[in-house]
């Protein structure tokens, strides 16, 4: 995989060059901060992401983050497990091979709209999608249910529409309007519409800190609905 020369220019639009940023890297690089920015919810996500993945798996995550998600998801499979991760920005790939220098984790300057060849067992997207453009976030999304082994599941983290008597509701709607384009069409579809394999796959969906985030997990269905059918006239014979 050859190093990205630049940002995709979207990126370079929406994020106000954040993640080229080196020094505003370090600062948002803070768990204190991160909490912050998710409403203190990131502690409950980060667990409920780690109930999905078993020990000794391979694990592919799409995008670096903030605070202590990496952390957390090396301490759950680094002893017999494998933890690899892509992202776009050279500015974070290398501040991030230098903090985590004592892991064993291969951090991959790498755009995830391309195609990878290796398979893993659980690949995760975490607040990645509401800062994709459509078009990107379905081939970025076809890419990780394809890079799944069989039974492998998908683990997408993300913004959703918070519920009615939510009072930071039309607040969060007006910033992202204005400054997260993207995010709005969490709020009006599920994840697994922004993908042409829905079907292929089974999708279960979990709601936190007032319907504000949402966790959707992607497993590949070993039989189709067909085969379903078919089995079940079988056993009622």
């Amino acid at each position: 995989m050859s190093e990205l020369d630049k940002l995709p220019p979207y990126m370079e639009i929406f994020s106000n060059k954040i993640y080229s940023n080196s020094r505003l890297c370090g600062v948002l690089d803070d768990n204190r901060i991160a909490k912050l920015n998710s409403f203190y919810a990131q502690n409950k996500l980060i667990k409920s992401v780690l109930q999905e993945i078993t020990k000794n798996a391979h694990v592919l995550q799409i995008g670096l983050t903030f605070g202590e998600e990496i952390s957390a998801i090396y301490a759950k499979v680094h002893k017999h497990g494998k933890f690899d991760i892509f992202d776009v920005s050279a500015v974070q790939t290398e501040m991030a091979k230098h903090r985590y220098e004592d892991y064993n984790i291969n951090i991959i300057n790498y755009n995830a709209v391309l195609p990878w060849d290796e398979k893993y067992d659980v690949i995760i997207c975490y607040n990645l999608l509401h800062e994709l453009p459509l078009k990107t976030r379905q081939k970025v999304m076809d890419n990780v249910l394809n890079g799944l082994t069989n039974g492998g599941k998908a683990i997408f983290v993300d913004f959703a529409e918070p519920k009615s008597w939510n009072p930071l509701k039309w607040p969060l709607f007006l910033f992202n309007r204005l400054y997260r384009p993207f995010s709005e069409s969490l709020w009006n579809e599920p994840i697994e519409n922004f993908c042409s394999l829905k079907d292929e796959f089974r999708w279960n969906h979990s709601y936190f800190h007032c319907h504000m985030f949402q966790k959707v997990v992607a497993t590949r269905k070993i039989l189709n609905n067909e085969d379903l059918v078919k089995l079940t006239k079988m056993f009622k014979q």
